[in-house]
């Protein structure tokens, strides 16, 4: 795994050229909502981080089996699943026809590559191979060519600059970093503006290193979550990891050192993961990329196997055997005549 996180920048670069191959029609849209799962649906937070103060048009993440009623022709749903056959992905594809919204697929193949060629709508074609969560670059970067060759933005500079960031960043401090985490209920905390990030690094450490993790994000968790920690003994295993970044707010920054003077005596530890780049799109990355190579780090110190995900695979076979919904889909709507 850590072979593929090395790859991350030449992933970046292979998905801007998959997703300039793909024709784009001119949609008019109001609204983007992108439809996902796991690591799929958080390429979808960062999307929304990255681009919810630079564009009017709202972004939403929908994690379930159905649509919100707002979404409608108006809506541009990007429907992602990096197997091509993620149940719920497919059942929001199908609400997704039923509402008539503008549709651009994006898988390695499977049921949502079939589909999507059965109602002529774009798709991008992403290499198979990888763990779902390992392919976010492919994911992201192909969602920010289809809003470019959209008009909606222009964040080529980003790009290059993401690229050119991953192929460099040091990893040297991840190791000790790891070692003072082990054993430990890990907590992740950022700004809200990097929440997408917080919660792919709790992900991570769930999938690979096989930990119990969770995250909040500043300034809410200031409004609840700190008082938690007045009970010492429920938080003597806990080991807090907070994201930084150089341009935080001046009144986020003093939230968070007030909040660390607060809690550092209650937990087992307490460290910082800092962003490196100029660019928004480089910082979320280059903590992703430090993040990623932490929770196989923890894998390695865990003596786990970070590929490995057996109660995911147990759960979706007994999900199979117990209601064979995407069978039921294909039957009941999709294999009616066009």
């Amino acid at each position: 795994m850590i072979e593929t996180i090395k790859k991350y920048p030449e992933m970046c670069a292979d998905a801007i050229k998959l997703a300039e191959k793909v024709d784009i029609p001119d949609y008019k849209f109001d609204k983007i909502v992108v439809c996902g799962m796991g690591g799929s649906a958080v390429s979808g937070d960062l999307l929304k981080d990255l681009l919810k103060n630079r564009i009017s048009i709202p972004i939403a993440v929908c994690r379930d089996y159905h649509l919100p009623a707002y979404v409608d022709e108006k809506t541009l749903t990007f429907c992602i699943s990096y197997s091509g056959n993620t149940e719920e992905t497919l059942s929001q594809f199908v609400d997704c026809i039923k509402k008539k919204s503008k549709i651009i697929g994006i898988s390695s193949g499977g049921k949502l590559e079939e589909w999507c060629k059965r109602f002529k709508l774009p798709y991008v074609s992403i290499p198979s191979g990888y763990q779902p969560r390992s392919a976010l670059p492919y994911l992201l970067f192909s969602m920010i060519v289809c809003l470019q060759k959209n008009g909606v933005v222009n964040l080529q500079k980003e790009i290059d600059e993401t690229i050119e960031l991953l192929k460099r960043i040091k990893t040297d401090s991840i190791k000790k970093l790891a070692n003072s985490m082990k054993d430990s209920t890990i907590i992740v905390y950022s700004s809200d503006e990097f929440s997408g990030v917080a919660r792919r690094v709790k992900t991570q450490i769930n999938e690979n290193s096989k930990m119990p993790a969770k995250y909040d994000v500043f300034p809410e968790l200031d409004h609840n979550e700190i008082v938690g920690y007045q009970n010492e003994r429920l938080n003597k295993n806990c080991f807090v990891l907070i994201l930084r970044d150089k341009d935080e707010p001046e009144e986020i920054k003093a939230r968070i050192e007030i909040t660390k003077g607060l809690i550092k005596d209650k937990v087992k530890g307490m460290e910082e993961i800092w962003a490196e780049g100029k660019s928004k799109l480089a910082r979320m990355m280059s903590l992703i990329f430090l993040g990623d190579a932490l929770s196989y780090e923890l894998a390695v110190l865990n003596d786990v196997d970070p590929v490995e995900v057996e109660n995911i695979g147990i759960l979706k076979k007994k999900l199979t055997e117990r209601l064979n919904l995407v069978e039921k889909l294909e039957k009941d709507y999709l294999n009616r005549p066009l």
